[in-house]
């Protein structure tokens, strides 16, 4: 920035002929890292924001990232935009994902909030998808997109009632010394239930088998057991290759399992992808498989978290499974705060994702994004 004031003020006046929108550039990796802190807090490494904002391997010069400057040429607000292709009905799409969508703090009473989203969705993108807060929907809604009750919605296979009851509390404000005392008791009551004669919460070992799910079957997988839904995700090796890179990185979150489940003979059933964290809950980033093989499927997941040490299982609501997740004592509920947000200028692709034909996963949308 130009220290003179005529300097200064050429500047300001050039930028206010363009519009306070403009691009993201890595030269606004700092400013970006600054206002991430301001808005969330805590401290973010900008290798990480980097990565994700400039580094994708579907990274598209006509889909940026968006910046919004006040009259200084500050950044008090951004909007990260990932470019992902998909096909829908068997042609090629492109869908924008957004995510860190971000305004200091003290400006959110401007409009800098409702001109990032505009401009979002104003871009060339044939579908536009997030997630946010009650706050977001209604700008979101106000600017002509809609919600997706349906992918808004999660699902929960409790593995360990007792402790997982007192994960819940814990997020609930219970306080650690209270917790403490009840972990063992609820680790008795656990113990217990896998003793008793009754099935819901008794693991036994699978019949099928499972192996590492590395990136060659996962992309196989995914051409064979997706074809069934009108929209669908377009992977290849170098870009599944990246985006595993980028979730194993992120320690923060769990160990990160990939599995690939196949019968005896070696025939393939199906494949899961979740983090097992210090919470004790497996976040399941994806699930998919053989229709008629999901159960076992879902089975091998339960015993493997289990096996773990994990409390529950959850994951993002997919329509096309919820009568095998609800035979397998799942129970639906949707996040505080969190909806599913898409916006496209086709009714055919809002029509086909209302309707639930879509394969659309953790992987899909912004969830795994977030620093």
């Amino acid at each position: 920035m130009l220290s003179s004031e005529t300097g200064h003020s050429s500047h300001a006046a050039g930028r206010s002929r363009r519009g306070p929108i403009r691009p993201l550039s890595e030269n606004d990796l700092m400013q970006v890292t600054d206002l991430y802190q301001r808005v969330f807090g805590g401290t973010v490494q900008p290798a990480l924001l980097k990565r994700i904002f400039f580094e994708p391997p579907w990274r598209d010069d006509s889909l940026p990232s968006l910046a919004y400057e006040d009259e200084r040429g500050r950044i008090i607000g951004c909007v990260g935009i990932m470019p992902r292709q998909m096909k829908f009905r068997g042609r090629a799409v492109r869908a924008a994902v957004g995510h860190h969508f971000m305004v200091d703090p003290s400006k959110r009473g401007t409009l800098a909030g409702v001109e990032l989203a505009r401009q979002f969705l104003r871009g060339s993108q044939d579908l536009a998808l997030a997630e946010g807060n009650e706050f977001s929907r209604r700008i979101w809604e106000f600017l002509g997109g809609s919600v997706c009750l349906l992918y808004s919605f999660n699902w929960t296979r409790a593995l360990r009632p007792a402790q997982y009851a007192l994960t819940f509390l814990n997020h609930r404000g219970l306080s650690g010394a209270m917790a403490r005392t009840l972990n063992p008791l609820c680790r008795i009551v656990d113990g217990t239930l896998n003793v008793i004669p009754q099935r819901v919460f008794r693991f036994q070992p699978p019949e099928v088998l499972a192996d590492d799910l590395d990136v060659v079957t996962m992309l196989a997988f995914l051409s064979t057991f997706a074809n069934g839904r009108s929209l669908q995700p377009v992977y290849d090796v170098p870009s599944l290759a990246w985006l595993i890179e980028v979730l194993e990185a992120k320690r923060h979150r769990g160990t990160l399992h990939k599995v690939a489940v196949r019968t005896a003979a070696g025939r393939p059933l199906g494949w899961y992808l979740y983090y097992l964290g210090p919470s004790g809950v497996a976040e399941v980033l994806q699930l998919g498989g053989k229709e008629e093989s999901m159960g076992d499927v879902l089975n091998h997941l339960f015993y493997h978290a289990w096996q773990r040490g994990a409390v529950a299982a959850t994951g993002p609501m997919d329509p096309g499974l919820c009568r095998t997740l609800s035979e397998n004592h799942c129970v639906f509920h949707r996040t505080d705060n969190c909806w599913m947000l898409i916006h496209s200028r086709d009714e055919r692709i809002v029509n086909t994702i209302q309707a639930g034909d879509a394969f659309l996963t953790r992987l899909e949308g912004e969830w795994w994004i977030a620093a």
